[in-house]
């Protein structure tokens, strides 16, 4: 336990990284600290304290949370646990060129839904990632048929993928990402076995089969046989 010297204050643990540079730190402790109370309650429930980033390229002020624990059972003294830091500063996901050149409303969304999953919004962030597989499928098939756009951007996902979609790797991933993807959307879970994670790792594997997929049509076009 830490003892910071504030009304007997004690916590489990200090921040050690900054939330703004995202390094590795030992953050200098300021006196500013805010015990926040909820109603009714003698005993506050959250504390708030603020930190300063020691590094020189940095050097950022930023707020660590941390909420009351008991010691024992029936007790609401005690001691505070670290939670968490804010602000969030947030590293896009990088994709591959090919990708953002077929598809930037895929990687502007998906960024979205991550940095909304990065700040604990769990309950709306597989609805972003649902929405940002939708807008790669179909911008990569739009860019293979381009005569069909319009009837592309109005169909269903999964008619999509069946009509449109050849490639074996493409069409099995993207299809159990939908399917994950539209449990996000829904009131009872179908794939109870199967959480945000593996949303993830489907999407990231139709993007691996697309890049896969251009870069062979590129040495296709580019190597022809003589």
């Amino acid at each position: 336990m830490i003892n910071i010297g504030i009304n007997g204050i004690r916590v489990d643990q200090e921040p050690n990284s900054c939330p703004v540079c995202n390094h590795l730190v030992s953050p200098n402790r300021t006196e500013v600290f805010k015990e926040i109370y909820t109603d009714n309650s003698y005993w506050s429930r959250y504390l708030e304290g603020l930190y300063e980033c020691p590094s020189i390229k940095c050097g950022h002020l930023f707020l660590a949370h941390f909420e009351r624990k008991s010691e024992s059972q029936d007790s609401i003294n005690g001691y505070f646990t670290y939670t968490h830091s804010t602000p969030n500063h947030f590293n896009p996901v990088v994709f591959d060129e090919r990708i953002i050149i077929i598809s930037p409303s895929f990687v502007e969304i998906f960024n979205q839904s991550t940095n909304a999953e990065q700040n604990g919004l769990s309950e709306v962030c597989g609805m972003g990632y649902r929405k940002a597989l939708e807008f790669l499928i179909k911008d990569y098939c739009v860019s293979s048929y381009t005569d069909d756009a319009e009837e592309i951007r109005s169909m269903m996902l999964m008619q999509c993928i069946n009509k449109y979609i050849t490639d074996t790797n493409i069409k099995e991933c993207a299809t159990r990402a939908v399917w994950l993807g539209n449990d996000e959307t829904h009131y009872q879970r179908k794939w109870k076995d199967k959480d945000i994670g593996d949303l993830k790792l489907l999407i990231n594997l139709v993007i691996h089969w697309v890049v896969s997929s251009l870069m062979t049509q590129e040495y296709m076009q580019s190597m022809q046989r003589t």
